[in-house]
């Protein structure tokens, strides 16, 4: 009878460590699962995020020209209207000047 009671505490020993066994290889695998799916969602967020500043940067530029275009446009119209000034008018100017000035 203590053989029989022995040979139970002994088997329950043994199942206890394969339980014990098991439940550490799955735990290994839970947290070789959350570490890949960390990883996964890691790169997405990564990638996303890139995605996103390059839209942005895009978008910026694309103000930015658009900004620089009507600026230079306009310049480009008051460049013309100087150039489009004839000989008369700016002798007949420099003349007033020279006039104001000397008096």
């Amino acid at each position: 009878m203590a053989r029989e009671i022995l040979e139970k505490i002994k088997n329950a020993e043994r199942e206890a460590d394969s339980i014990i066994l098991n439940s550490n290889e799955a735990a290994k695998d839970i947290l070789k699962n959350i570490d890949a799916k960390i990883k996964a969602d890691s790169e997405k967020i990564l990638l996303e995020a890139s995605k996103e500043a390059e839209s942005i940067k895009k978008s910026s530029v694309e103000k930015a020209e658009e900004k620089v275009k009507f600026l230079l446009d306009s310049e480009a119209e008051n460049i013309k209207k100087i150039l489009e000034i004839d000989d008369i008018k700016i002798d007949k100017v420099v003349d007033l000047l020279a006039e104001r000035i000397v008096k």
